[in-house]
């Protein structure tokens, strides 16, 4: 009888070079380790992935699903702010794979889970449709990534991480403030003085 597909085989695959490129690098991410640690082989490998292009676009698609199973049960922009920063603290190298292309992804318009999320989260609070609200968002995640990439500096001291960040979110605070003045005049609401955001 042949045999059976593995089914899960392309999830031993995608671990195996998960594990290979966090550990290693991307110089060392060949198609050979990846088939010898995932224990397949070479051939095989070929059938599902055509190089290791490949490899990296679905370990980017897994990094970006994780950063959005994170934040998907945040109540506020601000507070998706706050895990979105724990979440790169925590993953650098879901950090890596997500920013290193995050700008090409863009371009490409491909699907961004997060940046989909924050858009809604910023609808929802300033009102208006989510892509209305594009500006506000690059402007979050320029702060988020700017930030992270600090964080991640090598040897950077406690203290200076946690003003790092303490900085970041006030900054986003202080962008998602001042969208929802501009939201409240625009609609002709008079402006009222706000709870700040990190309180709520």
């Amino acid at each position: 009888m042949p045999r059976k597909a593995d089914a899960r085989l392309e999830g031993r695959i995608l671990d195996a070079a998960y594990r290979i490129w966090s550990k290693r690098g991307e110089h060392a991410l060949t198609m050979r380790a990846v088939a010898s640690a995932s224990g397949t082989t070479t051939p095989t490998l070929y059938e599902r992935f055509s190089n290791k292009d490949d490899l990296l676009s679905l370990l980017r698609h897994r990094a970006r699903l994780n950063l959005f199973s994170a934040i998907k049960s945040s109540r506020s922009s601000a507070q998706a702010c706050r895990r979105v920063l724990d979440f790169f603290a925590a993953h650098p190298n879901d950090f890596r794979l997500i920013s290193e292309d995050w700008a090409l992804a863009f371009a490409r318009k491909e699907h961004m889970p997060s940046f989909e999320f924050l858009k809604r989260l910023l609808a929802a609070e300033l009102g208006g449709k989510p892509d209305h609200h594009m500006p506000v968002a690059l402007s979050l995640v320029a702060l988020l990534h700017g930030t992270s990439t600090l964080l991640h500096s090598v040897d950077i001291h406690k203290k200076t991480s946690r003003d790092f960040r303490s900085a970041c979110i006030s900054a986003c605070e202080a962008l998602i403030q001042a969208a929802s003045a501009k939201a409240a005049r625009s609609n002709g609401v008079p402006r009222r003085r706000r709870e700040p955001l990190h309180n709520r």
